[in-house]
């Protein structure tokens, strides 16, 4: 009992002697500010060399702490006389691994660029495929490890020493080698091109701007293509810039999956080295899952998935919605009303079954019929006034249409214009002319 209650005056007297240490410590720190204070700002200065500001303790440029030196990354960039870079290592990653809703995101290439853009360190290509590969190597026994952690290690090695952001293959006023101009360009194919031009033009038609324009030209069709599937026809639909935001963060994850995927297919293929090939080939699908999920989640939070949708009923994929986009992009084929039971084959022979399946469905007496004749009778005497008033109407139009075809031609001016098959378009045409077929085979049989 006696040593107990020692140990507890032991205890007792410890804790307090530290407790004294720390305020006879603030004092002293106290005392040292007021007499700064009074300095003048040479001597100031003087005081903050003595201390090894500047050369052992640095000031971070993004949280405004001072750190150690060791607390920095080493920066090689020319004229760089601290030999560290502007923000610390704990800012870089908090940008390269942003929190969202208190959780620590994995790094993708976005955030990894975004990091070297603040660290002013280059962002090349080459080092991040590198990089993926090999945090996908140490992924199964070094849980810390990843693509971030690779890449900030790697940009640090002699080979790229006075290099900084200007350098960087995404960045327009870099430089790029041919081999890399060479990797970068465009598929060779026609189809692939027409349709890459009217993804982009589709897309700065409904943003006003072209998101993916510093990206690899290579990796440009498959980017504006993905992106084109999620932008609402209309433009006005598309004026949440969040969900905008989303959608092409959405895209680029995609990106990285597709050459995920590649990787994935180039190491399946290497059956000298499968052994070795087996952990990388788990952990990059281990890295194409992590994306997944981040894009699905990204998808659900704005809106974006047909099942999280807000605009799953604005009807966009009905017939409706069809024709009026058609009207919207001022086609001229789209001019004509495709729901028109006079111009629509299909309504037109619907409309005819239904008909019958309503007479045979019916039992009119003589009344009835007597009504339905007198009110047939009176919309076919409108419709032939009307009939002949377009009939006078196409008249003087194709009377002019020919006198203009005459000046043109007086003009010698070219007249090669591709005409329309009325037929071929408006099958009220078709049906016109084959009545008129018709009745002149009548003509000649009874001549």
């Amino acid at each position: 009992m006696a040593t107990r209650s020692m140990r507890k005056i032991g205890d007792k007297s410890s804790g307090n002697g530290k407790v004294t240490a720390i305020r006879d410590v603030k004092k002293i720190i106290d005392e040292i500010v007021r007499l700064y204070n009074q300095l003048e700002d040479k001597d100031q200065i003087q005081c903050l060399e003595v201390l090894d500001v500047g050369r052992r303790y640095f000031t971070c440029q993004h949280c405004g702490k001072i750190r150690k030196k060791s607390e920095f990354y080493v920066s090689t960039a020319p004229n760089c006389a601290s030999g560290i870079t502007d923000g610390c290592k704990d800012c870089a990653i908090d940008i390269a691994m942003p929190y969202v809703k208190g959780e620590r995101q994995q790094p993708n290439k976005t955030t990894v660029d975004n990091a070297m853009y603040f660290l002013n360190k280059p962002m090349l290509d080459s080092v991040w495929d590198a990089s993926l590969l090999e945090a996908a190597n140490q992924a199964t026994g070094k849980a810390k490890s990843n693509v971030w952690t690779s890449y900030i290690k790697n940009i640090a090695m002699p080979n790229y020493y006075t290099l900084t952001y200007r350098d960087s293959d995404n960045y327009t006023g870099g430089m790029f080698s041919i081999e890399d101009m060479i990797e970068d360009a465009l598929p060779k194919d026609k189809e692939i091109l027409d349709q890459f031009e009217k993804n982009k033009n589709d897309t700065l038609r409904l943003l006003g701007y072209l998101p993916f324009e510093r990206e690899k030209l290579a990796d440009q069709p498959f980017l504006y293509s993905q992106l084109i599937g999620f932008l609402d026809s209309d433009e006005n639909g598309n004026d949440d810039m969040m969900r905008t935001s989303s959608i092409i963060s959405i895209v680029r994850n995609f990106l990285q999956i597709n050459q995920i995927d590649d990787m994935i297919a180039d190491l399946v293929q290497d059956t000298r080295n499968a052994e070795k090939n087996i952990a990388t080939i788990k952990a990059l699908q281990e890295m194409k899952k992590n994306i997944t999920m981040s894009a699905t989640k990204l998808a659900e939070q704005s809106c974006i998935s047909l099942k999280n949708s807000k605009n799953s009923t604005k009807g966009e994929n009905t017939w409706t919605g069809k024709i009026k986009k058609i009207k919207e992009l001022n086609l001229r084929d789209g001019q004509v009303n495709g729901f028109d039971i006079a111009t629509c084959r299909g309504m037109q022979q619907v409309q005819e079954i239904s008909d019958k399946a309503i007479l045979k469905q019916l039992q009119l007496d003589e009344s009835e019929w007597s009504d339905m004749v007198a009110t047939m009778r009176q919309n076919i005497v409108k419709i032939q006034k009307e009939r002949d008033c377009y009939k006078e109407i196409n008249r003087i139009l194709l009377q002019e249409n020919l006198d203009l075809k005459d000046f043109l031609a007086d003009k010698k001016m070219d007249t090669s214009i591709e005409f329309r098959n009325l037929s071929e378009i408006y099958s009220v045409f078709s049906d016109v002319e084959s009545d008129e077929v018709q009745s002149d085979e009548s003509d000649s049989a009874a001549v």
